[in-house]
């Protein structure tokens, strides 16, 4: 009877001895993980802030174009006519344009023979051009610093025109105004249409214009016009502003009208403008016809024709 009541007891404590040594392995095996996973995480955190910091400073010196869109950087004021410096950042901008490799090849293709170069504005009055919107308003340092370049066909039926648009003319900070845009292919698109109706004279009927990228400040666009048709006083033409690696960025059409009083109206004001056809086939370069810096009395610098003074 003693011996029975003395081998219970030592089968219960064996069973208790097993109980303890299976829930101290169980403590003990979680434990480990447990331990394992804040490892992990901490490596995981870690990692990620490293990541973090290198996007950060790799965004800051090279951030993406949307970045500037967003969140663009303020630029320094434009320059003043007078100031010393805008005299050598007209001369910057006209070497930058003629190394252009879209201008460069566009004169060395096939049919180069068949386009002849001008430089709008630089034959018009400066009475005239002081009251011109884009001749004389929107000329200078930070906005149309240079005459635009027009490479033309001499069959009126093309024209490209290069023309740099500074950080004076955004709408939102570091993209050019629509509304800029819209001026510069209304006249653009009208060159070819003038010089396609009879008299070379017309008003702009309608322009329809769609915007289909950001166009940065300080850049060089070329805006490209085709004529479409031209039947008695209606011209129609079309175009694109593209920039520098061909990307659309405007597409426009319009309609053109020659007035009915058109041959009483005095049109060689329009025509300097414009830039008559030139029968020369040679590039337009400085030290040719280009624009060329110089002084005038008082220090006051200015653009002029080194053939046309």
């Amino acid at each position: 009877m003693f011996a029975h009541s003395a081998r219970r007891q030592l089968a219960a404590l064996a069973r208790n001895s097993r109980a303890s040594s299976a829930r101290w392995a169980s403590t003990s095996s979680s434990s480990s993980p447990g331990s394992s996973n804040v490892w992990r995480r901490l490596k995981l955190f870690g990692g990620a802030t490293a990541l973090a910091t290198t996007s950060y400073y790799i965004g800051a010196l090279y951030p993406p174009e949307f970045a500037h869109l967003l969140s663009p950087r303020t630029a320094p004021p434009p320059l003043h006519p007078d100031d010393p410096a805008a005299l050598a950042h007209i001369a910057e901008l006209e070497d930058q344009l003629q190394h252009l490799s879209v201008l460069q090849a566009h004169r060395a293709r096939e049919d180069k023979d068949e386009w002849y170069e001008t430089r709008p504005y630089l034959n018009l009055p400066e009475e005239r051009r002081v009251n011109s919107l884009t001749a004389g308003t929107l000329k200078g340092p930070g906005k149309l610093a240079i005459p635009p370049l027009v490479r033309a066909k001499h069959d009126a039926s093309e024209n490209w025109i290069f023309i740099h648009v500074g950080r004076a003319l955004c709408g939102h900070e570091g993209v050019i105004h629509g509304g800029l845009l819209a001026t510069l292919l209304d006249e653009s698109l009208a060159r070819v249409a003038l010089l396609n109706l009879p008299e070379k004279v017309g008003v702009t009927a309608n322009l329809n214009i769609n915007y289909k990228a950001p166009t940065r400040a300080h850049q060089f666009i070329v805006i490209k016009v085709k004529l479409d048709e031209a039947k008695g006083r209606k011209a129609r033409v079309s175009g694109t502003v593209e920039d520098m690696e061909g990307n659309v960025l405007v597409e426009a059409n319009a309609l053109f009208i020659q007035p009915r009083y058109a041959k009483l109206l005095n049109s060689t004001a329009v025509r300097h403008m414009l830039g008559e056809p030139s029968q020369s086939k040679e590039p337009i370069t400085p030290g040719t016809v280009a624009p060329v810096p110089v002084k005038l009395p008082g220090g006051a610098q200015t653009l002029v024709d080194s053939k046309n003074p």
